[in-house]
């Protein structure tokens, strides 16, 4: 809460390399854990604050070496 996801620019080429194996590795695990996450807290009204935040976290889980929380 209080902080925003921003992409870092411009994205290096070992960045680009760093994402790509992290994707495949890890990310895509991560970020559906966060999506089932979020679908599961959006049944009630008191998870829907948290659902956003785990929405604002799946690019992060997927790209976290070309974002950045401020």
């Amino acid at each position: 809460f209080g902080k925003e996801v921003v992409s870092t620019d411009p994205p290096g080429s070992l960045k680009i390399v760093f994402d790509v194996v992290w994707i495949i590795l890890f990310g895509w695990e991560i970020a559906m854990a966060h999506l089932v996450s979020a679908l599961i807290l959006t049944i009630t009204i008191v998870g829907i604050p948290f659902a956003k935040q785990h929405i604002k976290l799946i690019p992060v889980a997927l790209f976290p070496f070309s974002q950045e929380m401020r």
